[in-house]
């Protein structure tokens, strides 16, 4: 190629972008990144004041209302999760513990102090926020994480939030990705991080960096979406484990063994198989009630079965 000719196929290039990212909905944290990336590589002014438009422009079209109460979690999460529903003595008392997950794809490792429901929900309320502020670095308040997770402002609830924050970056996530099988299979990537990166508090303000984790599963469209709204009318904790878990299937009618599906929503399979039973319905009659769930079952050979009501938002559009 004649050294001519470099220039107009970089500004091709860039100007592309440029027309890609008009395409895409400033709601998405990779609107953002993408829009970094672009300024990053552009050393021609011209061209670079033209993204600046672009991202004055963006900047002013509304954020979709439909989405404004979504979180997301990877879908791997939503399957098997290293959050427990634990009582408030479990809660004062936790184990430490190492979780690993085989997947076709890689392997999963969690590490640290055993997680409670409402760690998830404050974990959710942070990637909600990333969602709606597009950026995997927030400054918020603990005030508009009390306000995401539906709950009451207070300083009791402020001092929970700080102390979930602490653990969830005290919470070691070990990621390695795969690439072909068998004697053929070699690892690709491998990330260890933990489930927040960071969290700074100055005055009433507070910065929170989420897991490079979690960007990835987002921006490769590996997540599911999570109804905060409706997630915070559900009164049960196995009724909010049993929902993370519901919405991460892709099938509406979907049947697995008692067995498997405490282990998904780390139920102690060591109580009473009656006790089991009696959790998992109180939690699907709930699912049915608030009309989650069409119906729900445990049959004689201790299969449970639910149907999904068909809903329009399945996944997080990117």
């Amino acid at each position: 190629m004649d050294q001519t000719d470099k220039p107009n196929t970089s500004k091709a290039e860039i100007l592309s972008t440029i027309e890609r990212l008009k395409a895409m909905t400033p709601a998405d944290p990779a609107w953002q990144l993408a829009i970094n990336k672009a300024l990053a590589k552009e050393e021609d002014a011209v061209i670079q004041k033209s993204v600046n438009e672009v991202k004055k422009e963006l900047s002013k079209l509304p954020a979709e209302q439909q989405q404004m109460s979504f979180s997301f979690l990877p879908v791997d999460m939503t399957r098997i999760s290293p959050f427990f529903p634990m009582s408030k003595t479990e809660m004062g008392h936790r184990p430490l513990e190492k979780l690993r997950w085989d997947n076709p794809w890689g392997v999963i490792e969690v590490q640290g102090e055993r997680l409670s429901i409402f760690d998830e929900s404050v974990l959710l309320a942070v990637l909600k926020l990333t969602k709606i502020k597009k950026s995997f670095t927030i400054v918020t308040t603990r005030n508009e994480i009390c306000t995401s997770m539906g709950v009451s402002p207070s300083k009791d609830s402020y001092d929970a939030i700080w102390n979930c924050l602490k653990r969830l970056i005290y919470t070691g996530v070990g990621l390695e990705l795969w690439e072909g099988k068998g004697k053929e299979r070699k690892t690709v990537v491998r990330m260890a991080h933990t489930m927040l990166t960071g969290s700074i508090e100055n005055k009433d303000k507070l910065t929170i960096t989420i897991n490079p984790y979690f960007e990835k599963m987002f921006l490769d469209n590996l997540t599911t979406s999570i109804d905060m709204d409706f997630r915070t009318s559900l009164k049960g904790d196995i009724t909010k484990a049993l929902y993370r878990f519901y919405e991460g299937q892709s099938q509406d009618i979907f049947k697995c063994h008692i067995d498997k599906l405490c282990d998904a929503v780390n139920i102690d399979k060591k109580l009473p198989k009656y006790t089991l039973r009696r959790h998992i319905r109180s939690g699907i009659k709930e699912l049915v009630d608030k009309q989650y769930l069409v119906f729900g079952e445990i049959n004689k050979q201790d299969i449970v079965i639910v149907k999904k009501v068909v809903r329009n938002i399945k996944r997080i559009s990117h």
